[in-house]
Protein backbone atom coordinates (compact mmCIF):
# COMPACT_ATOMS: atom_id res chain seq x y z
CA UNK A 1 0.00 0.00 0.00
CA UNK A 2 0.91 3.45 -0.54
CA UNK A 3 0.74 6.58 1.59
CA UNK A 4 0.11 8.38 -0.93
CA UNK A 5 -3.32 6.84 -2.30
CA UNK A 6 -4.29 6.50 1.19
CA UNK A 7 -4.17 10.52 1.38
CA UNK A 8 -5.56 10.99 -1.66
CA UNK A 9 -8.37 8.54 -0.51
CA UNK A 10 -8.69 10.51 2.89
CA UNK A 11 -8.53 14.20 1.29
CA UNK A 12 -11.50 12.99 -1.74
CA UNK A 13 -13.76 11.97 1.08
CA UNK A 14 -13.27 14.78 2.88
CA UNK A 15 -14.23 17.19 -0.43
CA UNK A 16 -17.23 15.28 -0.71
CA UNK A 17 -18.78 17.49 2.69
CA UNK A 18 -18.51 20.23 0.44
CA UNK A 19 -19.94 18.74 -3.52
CA UNK A 20 -23.08 16.90 -1.71
CA UNK A 21 -25.93 18.31 -0.56
CA UNK A 22 -28.08 17.41 3.19
CA UNK A 23 -31.07 15.42 1.50
CA UNK A 24 -31.43 13.80 4.47
CA UNK A 25 -31.24 13.63 8.16
CA UNK A 26 -32.14 10.35 10.34
CA UNK A 27 -32.19 10.39 14.35
CA UNK A 28 -30.29 7.61 15.69
CA UNK A 29 -30.35 6.11 19.38
CA UNK A 30 -29.06 8.35 21.97
CA UNK A 31 -29.88 12.41 22.81
CA UNK A 32 -29.38 14.42 19.17
CA UNK A 33 -27.62 11.54 17.05
CA UNK A 34 -27.89 11.88 13.63
CA UNK A 35 -26.98 10.42 10.96
CA UNK A 36 -27.30 12.19 7.13
CA UNK A 37 -26.99 10.95 3.30
CA UNK A 38 -23.63 12.27 2.92
CA UNK A 39 -22.59 10.00 6.02
CA UNK A 40 -23.61 7.22 4.43
CA UNK A 41 -21.93 8.54 1.09
CA UNK A 42 -19.09 9.39 2.16
CA UNK A 43 -18.26 5.81 4.55
CA UNK A 44 -19.74 3.68 1.30
CA UNK A 45 -17.04 5.72 -0.95
CA UNK A 46 -14.14 4.70 2.03
CA UNK A 47 -15.55 0.76 2.43
CA UNK A 48 -14.92 0.21 -1.69
CA UNK A 49 -11.60 2.44 -1.60
CA UNK A 50 -9.75 1.68 1.47
CA UNK A 51 -10.55 -2.54 1.08
CA UNK A 52 -9.25 -1.99 -2.35
CA UNK A 53 -6.37 -0.67 -1.11
CA UNK A 54 -5.31 -3.51 1.15
CA UNK A 55 -7.35 -6.97 0.00
CA UNK A 56 -8.17 -8.84 2.49
CA UNK A 57 -8.63 -6.26 4.75
CA UNK A 58 -11.46 -5.78 7.57
CA UNK A 59 -13.73 -2.19 8.03
CA UNK A 60 -15.27 -0.94 11.35
CA UNK A 61 -17.36 1.76 10.42
CA UNK A 62 -19.55 4.13 12.71
CA UNK A 63 -22.58 3.59 9.75
CA UNK A 64 -22.78 -0.13 9.34
CA UNK A 65 -22.61 -3.08 11.80
CA UNK A 66 -19.75 -3.77 13.01
CA UNK A 67 -17.54 -7.15 13.90
CA UNK A 68 -15.27 -7.49 16.84
CA UNK A 69 -11.96 -6.25 16.13
CA UNK A 70 -9.17 -8.77 15.01
CA UNK A 71 -5.30 -8.56 14.52
CA UNK A 72 -6.44 -8.91 10.31
CA UNK A 73 -5.59 -5.71 9.14
CA UNK A 74 -8.64 -3.70 10.11
CA UNK A 75 -9.93 0.40 8.79
CA UNK A 76 -11.45 2.08 11.87
CA UNK A 77 -13.96 5.01 10.40
CA UNK A 78 -15.65 7.63 10.73
CA UNK A 79 -16.83 9.12 7.50
CA UNK A 80 -17.96 12.32 8.99
CA UNK A 81 -16.98 12.94 12.98
CA UNK A 82 -19.39 15.84 13.61
CA UNK A 83 -22.50 15.22 12.26
CA UNK A 84 -24.37 17.89 13.98
CA UNK A 85 -21.72 20.19 12.90
CA UNK A 86 -21.97 19.57 9.37
CA UNK A 87 -25.60 19.81 9.78
CA UNK A 88 -25.67 23.08 10.84
CA UNK A 89 -22.99 24.29 8.54
CA UNK A 90 -20.62 24.63 11.91
CA UNK A 91 -17.42 23.77 10.00
CA UNK A 92 -15.49 21.38 12.27
CA UNK A 93 -16.21 18.61 10.80
CA UNK A 94 -13.56 15.84 9.98
CA UNK A 95 -12.81 12.05 8.09
CA UNK A 96 -11.21 10.37 10.08
CA UNK A 97 -9.34 6.69 9.38
CA UNK A 98 -7.29 4.60 11.52
CA UNK A 99 -5.40 1.16 10.01
CA UNK A 100 -5.21 -1.10 12.78
CA UNK A 101 -3.27 -4.24 12.66
CA UNK A 102 -2.88 -6.25 15.65
CA UNK A 103 -5.53 -4.82 17.24
CA UNK A 104 -3.30 -1.41 17.63
CA UNK A 105 -3.64 1.15 15.02
CA UNK A 106 -0.42 1.56 13.20
CA UNK A 107 -1.33 4.27 10.63
CA UNK A 108 -4.08 7.38 11.40
CA UNK A 109 -4.68 10.37 9.52
CA UNK A 110 -7.96 13.19 10.02
CA UNK A 111 -8.50 15.19 7.32
CA UNK A 112 -10.78 18.88 7.98
CA UNK A 113 -11.53 19.76 5.04
CA UNK A 114 -13.01 23.34 5.44
CA UNK A 115 -9.26 24.26 6.39
CA UNK A 116 -7.99 21.79 3.92
CA UNK A 117 -5.50 20.33 6.79
CA UNK A 118 -4.37 16.81 6.41
CA UNK A 119 -3.12 15.31 10.11
CA UNK A 120 -1.11 12.25 9.89
CA UNK A 121 0.91 9.79 11.21
CA UNK A 122 2.35 6.29 10.99
CA UNK A 123 3.55 4.10 14.16
CA UNK A 124 6.98 5.28 14.82
CA UNK A 125 6.96 7.19 11.68
CA UNK A 126 6.43 10.78 13.72
CA UNK A 127 3.34 13.01 13.45
CA UNK A 128 2.36 15.55 10.26
CA UNK A 129 0.49 18.58 9.21
CA UNK A 130 0.05 19.16 5.49
CA UNK A 131 3.55 17.32 5.28
CA UNK A 132 4.88 19.34 8.02
CA UNK A 133 6.29 17.90 11.44
CA UNK A 134 3.96 18.67 14.16
CA UNK A 135 4.67 17.77 18.33
CA UNK A 136 2.56 18.30 21.40
CA UNK A 137 3.14 21.80 22.99
CA UNK A 138 5.16 22.32 26.62
CA UNK A 139 2.52 24.75 27.99
CA UNK A 140 2.31 24.27 32.11
CA UNK A 141 -1.02 22.53 33.45
CA UNK A 142 -2.06 26.54 34.82
CA UNK A 143 -1.46 27.19 31.04
CA UNK A 144 -3.37 24.94 29.25
CA UNK A 145 -6.04 24.89 26.75
CA UNK A 146 -8.50 22.17 27.50
CA UNK A 147 -10.84 20.56 25.67
CA UNK A 148 -13.37 18.10 25.63
CA UNK A 149 -16.40 16.61 24.35
CA UNK A 150 -19.79 16.43 26.28
CA UNK A 151 -20.66 12.83 25.57
CA UNK A 152 -24.24 14.50 23.77
CA UNK A 153 -25.71 10.73 22.96
CA UNK A 154 -25.32 9.61 26.68
CA UNK A 155 -27.84 11.81 28.65
CA UNK A 156 -26.54 9.73 32.29
CA UNK A 157 -22.49 11.57 31.36
CA UNK A 158 -23.94 15.19 31.10
CA UNK A 159 -23.73 16.05 34.58
CA UNK A 160 -20.32 14.42 35.20
CA UNK A 161 -18.92 15.74 32.34
CA UNK A 162 -19.53 19.54 33.06
CA UNK A 163 -18.14 19.07 36.59
CA UNK A 164 -14.96 17.99 35.44
CA UNK A 165 -14.33 20.66 33.01
CA UNK A 166 -15.78 23.09 35.48
CA UNK A 167 -12.48 21.71 37.46
CA UNK A 168 -10.65 22.38 34.17
CA UNK A 169 -11.71 25.90 34.02
CA UNK A 170 -10.52 26.95 37.97
CA UNK A 171 -6.89 25.38 37.13
CA UNK A 172 -6.64 25.62 33.20
CA UNK A 173 -6.19 28.96 31.14
CA UNK A 174 -9.85 28.00 29.39
CA UNK A 175 -11.60 25.41 28.00
CA UNK A 176 -12.58 24.77 23.87
CA UNK A 177 -15.58 22.62 22.62
CA UNK A 178 -15.33 21.85 19.13
CA UNK A 179 -17.95 18.89 18.40
CA UNK A 180 -15.10 16.50 16.92
CA UNK A 181 -12.96 14.01 19.06
CA UNK A 182 -11.29 13.33 16.19
CA UNK A 183 -10.22 16.90 15.53
CA UNK A 184 -9.60 17.83 19.51
CA UNK A 185 -6.91 14.81 19.47
CA UNK A 186 -5.23 16.19 15.90
CA UNK A 187 -5.25 19.92 17.30
CA UNK A 188 -3.81 18.72 20.97
CA UNK A 189 -1.56 16.88 18.70
CA UNK A 190 -0.25 20.16 16.46
CA UNK A 191 0.10 21.78 19.74
CA UNK A 192 -2.98 23.89 19.69
CA UNK A 193 -4.76 22.77 22.84
CA UNK A 194 -2.86 20.81 25.93
CA UNK A 195 -5.71 18.32 26.79
CA UNK A 196 -8.58 16.65 26.13
CA UNK A 197 -11.14 14.38 27.50
CA UNK A 198 -14.56 12.72 26.65
CA UNK A 199 -16.24 10.25 29.25
CA UNK A 200 -17.84 7.95 26.06
CA UNK A 201 -16.12 7.66 23.19
CA UNK A 202 -16.12 4.98 20.29
CA UNK A 203 -13.22 3.32 18.53
CA UNK A 204 -13.63 4.95 15.41
CA UNK A 205 -13.73 8.66 17.49
CA UNK A 206 -10.38 8.20 18.98
CA UNK A 207 -8.41 5.51 16.66
CA UNK A 208 -7.13 8.11 14.42
CA UNK A 209 -6.21 10.80 16.97
CA UNK A 210 -4.63 8.11 19.30
CA UNK A 211 -1.88 7.33 16.99
CA UNK A 212 -1.68 10.72 15.77
CA UNK A 213 -0.81 12.35 19.56
CA UNK A 214 1.45 9.39 20.40
CA UNK A 215 3.68 10.07 17.12
CA UNK A 216 3.99 13.84 17.99
CA UNK A 217 4.87 13.23 21.88
CA UNK A 218 1.95 13.43 23.75
CA UNK A 219 -0.07 11.00 25.91
CA UNK A 220 -3.11 9.16 25.05
CA UNK A 221 -4.86 7.39 27.66
CA UNK A 222 -8.27 5.22 28.84
CA UNK A 223 -8.18 6.05 32.37
CA UNK A 224 -10.44 2.97 33.18
CA UNK A 225 -8.15 0.40 31.48
CA UNK A 226 -4.71 -0.56 32.05
CA UNK A 227 -4.09 -0.26 28.21
CA UNK A 228 -6.15 1.17 25.55
CA UNK A 229 -8.85 -1.37 23.71
CA UNK A 230 -10.34 -0.15 20.36
CA UNK A 231 -12.64 -2.62 20.27
CA UNK A 232 -15.09 -0.81 22.62
CA UNK A 233 -16.73 2.32 23.80
CA UNK A 234 -14.08 3.93 26.06
CA UNK A 235 -13.56 7.24 28.45
CA UNK A 236 -10.50 9.26 27.23
CA UNK A 237 -7.99 11.23 28.29
CA UNK A 238 -5.14 12.91 25.63
CA UNK A 239 -2.80 15.31 26.66
CA UNK A 240 1.20 16.61 26.77
CA UNK A 241 3.69 15.26 29.07
CA UNK A 242 3.96 18.33 30.92
CA UNK A 243 -0.03 18.33 31.96
CA UNK A 244 -0.77 14.66 31.58
CA UNK A 245 0.01 13.69 35.75
CA UNK A 246 -2.31 16.73 36.68
CA UNK A 247 -4.94 16.28 34.12
CA UNK A 248 -5.30 12.70 35.60
CA UNK A 249 -5.00 13.55 39.22
CA UNK A 250 -7.91 16.33 38.32
CA UNK A 251 -10.18 13.74 36.09
CA UNK A 252 -9.69 11.43 38.68
CA UNK A 253 -10.50 13.37 41.86
CA UNK A 254 -13.85 14.52 40.60
CA UNK A 255 -15.04 11.51 38.49
CA UNK A 256 -15.11 9.98 41.80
Amino acid sequence: MKITDLKDIVCRAGEMFASVSISEIEQKEGHANFVTNIDKEVETFLQEKLLSLIPGSRMIGEEKENEPLTDDPTWIIDPVDGTTNLIHDFRMSAVSVALCENKKPKIGMIYQPYTKELFYAEKGGGAFLNGKAIHVSSNSFSKALVAFGTSPYTEELFNRTLTIAGAFLHSCADLRRTGSAALDLAYLAAGRTDVFFELNLKPWDYAAGSIIVQEAGGVFCMPYLSEPDYNSPAAVIASTPVCFKEALNLFQQYEK
